[in-house]
């Protein structure tokens, strides 16, 4: 018979000091970072909170509204500060796999650079408002569509970072490719409209920032699920 394989949870072996088992995602979501000391609670907390970000962002641009983009910036500076006390708080036990190791030690930089490029398209959004640059209304159906398949793409991250499930994980690396596809189309629907002169080169420029963000962020996305479909499935087992 078969010896029955035991799977230990990566974030156990990569920890911030006083590890401690915890689940409660609501509970923590406002505590603040210095008083957490849970690797996997802390990425949780940062997934949930581009979650966030990402809906702001998705509302903003269908109706403009201050308060949605300064809590978007409260929510990008949190990110931040997250990862400097998760990355600073690290403690690693060596004598687990070192490719293993090198993958998890990156997903806290990794989310806080989605956070970056969720910014940046948020900025996008403020400029639109305050210059009152229009988009055609295909322009709008695409980010909707967009935001929409990347809120769910960050929505299956946070359940991978707690389950670890190969059939999510597979599911998510057809997401990643679905959204890789978009952002191609999408810029080509939009030199035909710049073309067409159904699209001034303001809005121009800004569409397209949005969308080579969107493509960074879903990058980072993609080598963290990689990354965990590589710990689920070894190579070689």
């Amino acid at each position: 018979m078969k010896e029955k394989k035991v799977f230990i949870n990566p974030f156990r072996i990569i920890s911030p000091k006083l590890d401690m088992e915890a689940n409660r995602l609501a509970e923590v979501y406002a505590t603040p970072f210095l008083e957490r000391t849970n690797l996997e609670e802390g990425l949780l907390i940062m997934v949930s909170k581009l979650m966030e970000m990402n809906r702001l962002i998705a509302k903003s641009f269908i109706l403009p509204d201050q308060t949605r983009f300064t809590r978007i910036g409260e929510l990008g500076t949190q990110v931040h500060e997250e990862e400097k006390v998760l990355a600073g708080a690290l403690e690693i036990d060596r004598s687990a796999d070192p490719e293993m190791l090198r993958a998890l030690v990156l997903f806290p930089t990794r989310l806080e650079r989605v956070g970056d490029f969720l910014e940046s398209i948020a900025n996008c959004g403020r400029i639109k408002a305050r210059d009152g640059i229009p988009f055609s209304d295909r322009a709008q159906a695409e980010l909707a569509s967009l935001f929409d398949l990347f809120g769910d793409m960050l929505r299956n991250l946070r359940d991978a970072l707690s389950i670890r499930n190969k059939i999510l994980l597979d599911y998510m690396k057809g997401q990643h490719d679905k959204l890789h596809q978009m952002t191609i189309d999408f810029a080509l629907h939009h030199e035909d409209r710049l073309i067409e002169g159904l699209c001034s080169p303001k809005a121009s420029s800004l569409y397209m920032d949005i969308l080579d963000s969107a493509k960074s962020a879903n990058h980072q996305i993609k080598a963290m699920t990689e990354s965990l479909l590589g710990i689920v499935s070894p190579q070689g087992s």
